[in-house]
């Protein structure tokens, strides 16, 4: 069946019709089988997700929402109204996500139920005595970064079928954000049985392409082996070089307003470990570095790796909040692809100017260094820290606005070059040769919207609505109004 759609705008090629035949763009020339009418329409390519936690997104939908809290009494209310709410037995272990201020911890320990409190960033958090006997080995207090990440990973699941829906419900969400190809940006061990679960009840609507740790690399791929048919690809493998930069533990050259240079978390033999692990495996290799101490160390194991071996792991540095144009400029001669994360400028700006000083905030995210250095960039939410919603990392990349309106200059970008990011930069961090583009041959993965991103003032970019959304060809998703 070769399908024309008509009537309707493409603004990265300036085309107005495009047809559809078996799941794949084709010429938009006769004969055809049917037309869609799409009533002067915008259309872009979908948007492979450059990185994010799909299954910590679902979960997050489980989980009582803190943002507002600050005293172990806001907490503890906070996470009852929200058991009372979803019918859950007085002992059931409940998530505050978005608590970024901690407690004392003795004032949560009053509390029979197990509660983890859990920072918006993901790398920081606390558990109360009830959840520390079922964790077990976790001491009282703020934790961050590997400590956390350790204990977090453990935190029993939700009901079954609760989980079920959730995912279900995530895959929409991703769907009304433009999103075809979901990430799993850190597919853990003990994530293994829940999405085999997923597997064999065909929950998986969208592609998901996930990446584990290099010590489960094998396991991953022995137990989800590559077939055409699974919605589910082992993608590469992911390590850590830090934390994050408004917690002060990204890993930085320079020090932080008031000391410390953050928490390095691989040491050079170990990065260089993991990049000759991946190259061995042919397997692409994400790296977390958001400071541009992190980003040295990961360079330097690059460097120190043959062509050939960096072709085969197609390196991406994820993050890259604090990186130096040196560093970009090293960036590109290794082949390195850079996803940055933009909407921490909106978010954690003014943390930023406090923690780094005026200029090295003002360089977050610098995407039009990396433009100048010919990097192919991507932008990310990497949610769940931020909402699926790639038009909002595009709108940050390109403002660059604080949430109290201060301006971040000099790394702005235009509205073209961040659709380019989201769509066929996006396509080529994955390697997908056939996504990314509206053109002869490539895959049917489109989105219909009310209206032209680059005919609007960019304040306007993130309404755009993103009316339906098809992948291969088939409609996944409309808008309702």
């Amino acid at each position: 069946m070769k399908i024309l759609y008509r009537n309707c705008f493409l603004p990265l090629s300036g085309e107005r019709a495009f047809a559809v035949r078996d799941g794949r763009f084709a010429a938009p020339t006769p004969p055809f089988d049917g037309e869609t009418d799409l009533k002067g329409a915008a259309v872009l390519p979908a948007f492979p997700d450059a990185h994010s936690h799909l299954l910590a997104y679902a979960l997050s939908l489980l989980q009582a929402d803190g943002r507002d809290c600050a005293s172990a009494e806001e907490y503890i209310a906070c996470a009852e109204t929200f058991a009372r709410a979803h019918h859950l037995s007085e002992n059931a272990f409940v998530t505050v996500k978005n608590a970024d201020r901690f407690p004392p911890p003795d004032a949560l320990d009053e509390t029979p139920r197990p509660l983890h409190l859990q920072a918006r960033s993901g790398h920081a958090g606390m558990f109360n005595a009830a959840a520390r006997r079922i964790l077990r080995d976790v001491r009282a207090g703020a934790l961050e970064e590997t400590e956390y990440l350790a204990a977090a990973k453990r935190v029993p699941m939700p009901e079954a079928g609760a989980v079920f829906s959730a995912f279900a419900q995530a895959q929409d969400d991703y769907f009304a954000g433009g999103i075809s190809v979901a990430q799993e940006g850190l597919l853990s061990r003990e994530m293994f049985p829940l999405y085999e679960a997923l597997l064999s009840r065909g929950c998986l609507r969208a592609d998901v392409v996930a990446y584990p740790a290099p010590s489960d690399y094998d396991e991953a791929l022995r137990r989800f082996p590559p077939h055409e048919k699974n919605r589910l690809h082992i993608g590469g493998m992911k390590i850590f070089f830090d934390g994050s930069p408004q917690q002060r533990t990204a890993f930085l050259r320079e020090p932080y307003r008031g000391g410390g240079y953050g928490t390095p978390t691989m040491t050079e033999r170990e990065a260089d470990e993991a990049c000759a692990f991946a190259a061995a495996r042919g397997a692409q290799l994400l790296a977390h570095c958001n400071g541009d101490g992190a980003a040295e160390r990961f360079l330097g194991a690059l460097g120190r790796l043959s062509p050939a071996d960096r072709a085969r792991i197609r390196p991406v540095l994820i993050h890259g909040q604090i990186i130096g144009d040196d560093q970009l400029s090293r960036a590109a001669a290794l082949g390195v692809t850079v996803s940055f994360f933009p909407a921490h400028i909106r978010y954690w700006g003014e943390t930023h100017l406090k923690n780094l000083g005026e200029e090295r905030a003002a360089r977050i995210s610098p995407a039009r260094s990396a433009l100048t250095f010919g990097i192919p960039f991507t932008l990310h939410q990497d949610t769940p820290v931020c909402k699926p919603a790639p038009l909002e990392a595009a709108a940050c990349a390109i403002l660059r606005t604080t949430a109290d309106g201060t301006r971040f200059r000099g790394q702005e970008i235009s509205v073209r070059n961040a659709l380019l990011a989201l769509t066929q930069n996006a396509a080529r961090q994955y390697g997908f040769a056939d996504r990314g583009r509206i053109c002869t041959g490539m895959r049917a993965d489109f989105l219909v919207c009310d209206r032209d991103p680059l005919a609007l003032p960019p304040q306007e970019l993130e309404s755009v609505k993103i009316e339906a959304a098809y992948l291969d060809g088939a409609r996944v998703f409309t808008r309702t109004r």
